[in-house]
């Protein structure tokens, strides 16, 4: 038993006088001097650092989604509740294409749209009998406008009432447009196909603006606000984009215990597609003001945490310092540095090789 404890105590003095070594050989001298071209050489640069605000980054993932409001649904528009609202003639646009505002889709064969243009015609026919005739009661303009209105109401562009006001031909085929700009998601049109008034032709969607919802957990949504900045990561180059946060849900979810917080991103080009799955960021700004640096500037020797300072054109120091958690390649400085202090921020691991070459 005597010995086995003796053969303990010797080993754990072996190990402290090995450590004890290792910390030696880690400590640096408290200056060095650089000669300014080799640090011009070396790209080492520095910058002042000063107390700013900080932020607390929560880390999740989220699902790409369109905007609601930015959606739109092509369907033909009746005047009379006939059976049927008449057939397609010709097709235009298919899934996944991009379409622009005005834009036409398909041509539908419309009984509605023959009448409507008959009775334009006839009121404008009226009204030139009654101008005409200083006899007659006067021609009432409503009769005009409400017939205009019918060719409105169907889908038919001023250039169209205009090309029939000069020529006076009827056309058989209506021209169903695009309402925006934007990609066809559905497409539920086929050539010679009877459509009813209503009927969902296209489903379109305008992608310049989309949604992302992030789940969050419950213990850090108190520290959730509107417009705080949120971030997506994509996976195929590592960009990150930035967006804001518009939404955050009142209710949280009883089998995840999570709460859906949406983000709102400008989208052109087209890099963010409905149904992607992206790791999100969501950027909380730290209270109060401290120093914060960048997590490349620390670095370890000798068990401790240092940074290098310049303070002087080839002057070079090295700091002890004590800095708190990452949070998004910044790391708080709790102590070892005061505003004004002249960082080492690229390139440190440089002036590092040359105080231990010179240690």
């Amino acid at each position: 038993m005597a010995s086995r404890l003796f053969r303990m105590t010797f080993l754990l003095l072996l190990i402290c006088l090995v450590l004890t070594d290792v910390r030696k050989a880690w400590a640096l001298p408290d200056q060095i001097r650089i000669p300014p071209d080799v640090v011009r050489t070396l790209g080492i640069e520095n910058r002042v650092i000063t107390a700013g605000r900080g932020f607390r980054v929560i880390r999740t993932n989220g699902v790409v989604a369109m905007i609601d409001d930015r959606m739109r649904y092509v369907s033909p528009r009746s005047i009379h509740r006939l059976a049927i609202f008449g057939y397609i003639r010709r097709v235009y646009a298919d899934t996944g294409d991009l379409v622009a505002k005005g834009q036409v889709l398909l041509t539908v064969f419309s009984p509605d749209y023959i009448e409507a243009q008959q009775e334009y015609l006839q009121a404008l026919r009226l009204g030139k009998i009654t101008d005409r005739s200083a006899g007659n009661r006067p021609f009432s303009p409503g009769i005009r406008e409400a017939a205009l209105t019918r060719l409105r109401n169907l889908g038919v562009v001023d250039r169209e009432i205009a090309l029939l006001e000069k020529t006076g031909i009827v056309h058989r085929n209506l021209k169903l447009r695009s309402p925006i700009t934007g990609y066809v998601l559905n497409k539920m049109a086929v050539s010679g196909q009877s459509v009813n008034s209503g009927d969902r032709l296209f489903v379109i969607a305008n992608l310049d603006w989309v949604r992302i919802n992030a789940q969050v957990y419950q213990q850090d949504v108190p520290f959730l606000k509107l417009g705080q900045t949120m971030k997506v990561r994509l996976s195929d180059t590592g960009e990150f984009l930035s967006g804001r946060v518009v939404y955050i849900s009142p209710v949280t979810d009883q089998r995840t215990r999570t709460v859906t917080v949406r983000g709102i991103f400008f989208n052109i080009p087209l890099r963010l597609r409905p149904g992607m799955f992206l790791p999100v960021r969501i950027l909380v700004p730290a209270g109060g003001k401290r120093l914060w640096i960048p997590k490349d500037a620390v670095f370890l020797a000798g068990g401790h945490q240092v940074v290098f300072l310049q303070e002087g054109k080839d002057l070079f120091a090295v700091r002890r310092v004590h800095v708190g958690t990452s949070e998004g390649g910044q790391v708080p400085v709790i102590s070892g540095l005061r505003p004004g202090d002249r960082l080492v921020v690229r390139n440190g691991f440089w002036v590092k090789a040359q105080f231990e070459r010179r240690k």
